[in-house]
This record gives structure tokens, sequence and C-alpha cells, in this order.
């Protein structure tokens, strides 16, 4: 590692100037290719706080500020000994939208109570102006197209209804839920189905999402993992292989954007129209615990996520991403509260309906100019073509809870 107490790092990058400046300054932006969260106050004196999900965090204040040329804050990082100073400069060179990218990083001391910062600084710009220029150039965020993965949709154990986990018949309380398998990955290939309980992995215990979140990442794709899981009363090992994730393509244009996730709707709609055919308001209403959704509780939970997707879209479009410290989660008293004005099962196909088709519109009227920001549409694009599972994955809930009201009627 060098003694220098100086980081020089730069960047050639094919992409418009006041992009490649948003990109040092606007949170959005720099969640984007740098860090995990950020807020911002563009201006000098004005705050900039980035913090990464697995633990480091670093702070200042913007001391230069000249648009599309150049940008200066101050910096001190999570366990670091004092302030340092970070200056980018964009400069043009030959070629149309090219521009050279140089950041310092100075003022890192020396010693061992530096070795640390050091070497989170170095890494930090070194992998972080990779990636810029993959998210300017290609639109392509390399943290999340090659970070591991096996190729499931999971689901904690302890979040199924008593009769669904009764129903998988595992000797285990906690785990995490094969809710689907995707094709072509590592999973499908060493055997994992779906309804397997992982309860392990390398022989590290997985008890919720984020322990398997946390185990997995500390893996290269290309790696093969010991996964434990239960099928009924049988324990089963798989060499499962992790890979990169699988680019979806994004069409170009927001309207063609827009005309797939209709489609993809329509097909959503036609399952959860199936699974509540002929189900009466009173089955509808079935709770199989008193603080587990009914089939109506469920239904309005998906018209929520609608509208918050509504809210999400305008917030990336304006380039201000609101943020959790922990997601809440979806509170029974408000969903209760919306089923006060939709009470029936047909007043809830009515407004999920509607709410499908808003979140058509607001993608097809979008300015297409929003696409030279090619990381953040292709953002939206992947969330909103990926989001359809979450509408499948409740239809089935939808679809046991039925069978539960069911079976304590009949009983």
């Amino acid at each position: 590692m060098s003694d220098d107490p100086q980081f020089v790092f730069q960047k050639i990058i094919q992409a418009p100037v006041d992009l490649i400046f948003r990109a040092f300054s606007e949170s959005s932006a720099l969640r984007e290719w740098l860090c995990d969260f950020c807020t911002t106050s563009p201006e000098i004196g004005g705050r900039i706080f980035m913090a990464w999900n697995r633990g480091y965090y670093a702070s200042g204040h913007f001391t230069k500020f000249v648009p599309d040329q150049a940008v200066s804050f101050t910096w001190i990082g999570k366990d670091e000994p004092g302030w340092t100073h970070v200056d980018v400069r964009i400069t043009p060179t030959n070629g149309e939208d090219r521009y050279s990218v140089e950041l310092r990083h100075s003022g890192v001391g020396q010693g061992e109570d530096w070795e640390e910062g050091r070497r989170e600084i170095q890494k930090g710009w070194e992998l972080g102006l990779e990636n810029l220029k993959s998210t300017l150039e290609e639109g392509r965020d390399l943290r999340i197209l090659n970070r591991p993965l096996i190729g499931i949709y999971p689901t904690e154990l302890i979040e199924l209804s008593e009769l669904a986990r009764e129903e998988l018949n595992v000797q285990v309380q906690s785990g995490v839920l094969v809710e689907d398998i995707v094709p072509d990955y590592g999973a499908n290939q060493a055997g994992v189905v779906r309804g397997d309980v992982i309860v392990a992995i390398d022989g590290k215990q997985v008890d919720k999402l984020k322990s398997l979140q946390s185990i997995i990442s500390e893996y290269q794709p290309g790696d093969v993992i010991e996964v434990d899981a239960y099928r009924g009363q049988n324990k089963m090992t798989f060499q499962v292989n992790t890979t990169p994730q699988i680019d979806q393509m994004v069409p170009h244009l927001p309207e063609d954007l827009a005309k797939k996730i209709e489609a993809k709707g329509l097909e959503a709609l036609e399952n959860l129209e199936k699974a509540l055919e002929g189900v009466t308001d009173a089955e509808a209403s079935f709770s199989p615990a008193p603080e587990e959704w009914s089939a109506k509780e469920t239904l309005v939970h998906l018209i929520h996520s609608e509208h918050e997707l509504h809210g999400w879209i305008n917030d990336l479009v304006s380039g201000q991403e609101r943020f959790y410290d922990e997601w809440p989660g979806e509170r029974l008293f408000r969903i209760r509260a919306t089923l006060t004005s939709y009470p029936t099962i047909d007043d809830l196909l009515q407004e999920f309906r509607r709410s499908l088709k808003e979140t058509v519109a607001c993608v097809a009227f979008i300015d297409p100019g929003f696409t030279r920001k090619k990381v953040t549409y292709w953002r939206l694009g992947t969330e909103l073509m990926g989001g359809f599972y979450h509408i499948h994955d409740h239809i089935r809930q939808i679809e046991n809870n039925i069978k539960a009201a069911r079976s304590a009627t009949s009983s």
C-alpha cells in the first residue's frame, strides 16, 4: 500500500458533463455508484454524508462547488483519526462528451491509526470510480450485476401463517423458505426446489433474510457454497454455484417500458381474479391468526404497494429519494383503515386494477430525456419489471388464506 498521504485517481468517462458533476453532488446519484445511503446539501458549506451497508460511513461539507467543473468536500470516515479532503476536477479531453475525472484524496495520515482508513479510502475510490464509468456510460451498476446470487425468491419462515408452516412439516422454527426458483441459477441446477427451508450456508446459521444475504455477500460469483435445507422432515445438503445477476434488458423508451409493465400487470391481475373467483367476502375476511392478514388485507397491501411505487417513481425522476433506517413494514391499522373505503372483494379488485393502470401511466408519461440518466432509468426498469414477483407471491398467500378459511368452516 502506498505511503503517500495523497491518493490520486483518474478515469476517462464518456458521458454528458452535467451528469458527471451530478454524480458527485446529488444524493440519489451518489447512491447509484458509490454508497448505499447518502444525503447532501449541494452548496458551499452544505453537508455531505454517505454510508455503506457493510458498516462504513463518512461525512463532511462542501468547500468548492463549480457546476460541471469541480467539487470539493471535507471527509472523515468511521474510526479515522482526523479530517481529510476530497477534490474532484472534470476537464474535457479529445472527443465528444469525453472527460477526464481526477479525484485527489489528501491529508490521509500515516501509521497504525490510519491503516484501516487508508485501506477503505483506496479500495473504495478504485471500485467506486470503475462503477461510476459503468453507470454513466452503460447504465449498469456493477455492485448489483457482479454480486453473487443463488437464484431463489426467499421468505422468512416466521412470516408464514401457522397453517402454511404446518403444511411444510419441517422441524425448525426459523429459516428462509424458498418461495420460488429462478431458472438457470445455481439453486435450480443443484436441485433446490420450491418449499425447501434453508437453515445454513457453509455451516453458518441462516435464520432470517438478513443473515442469508449477509453470508452470501461474502462470496464471489463462481464460488460454490454448501446449503443445508429441510424438505419436510428430511435435512438435505446442496452444493450450489453462485453466479452474477443476469442483466434484464430494459426497453429504451419509457413508452415501451410502460407497455411491457402493462402486459405483466394484466397477467398478474388475471391470476389474482382467478384466485378470488367464487370466494365470498366472509372467506376473504378470514385471518389465519390474530396478527396475520386475511385475503382482503393482503389485497390492500398490494394496492398500497402500487401507491408507494407511484411516489417512488416521482422521487426517482426528481432525484430526491426517501429512505428508511429499517423498512417499517405494513401495520394492520393502516390496512384496516383502507378496508373501510374498499370493504368488498369487488371494491378492492377495482382499486387494484386502477392502481396498476396508474403505475403504467406514470412510466408512459416520463419525458424520454430522462433516459439519458442511464443507470437511473435502468434502476426504474429493473425494479418495475422484477416487482411482479411480489404480486404473485401474495397471490399464493391469498390462495393459502382461502384454503385456511374453508378448512376452518368445514371443521
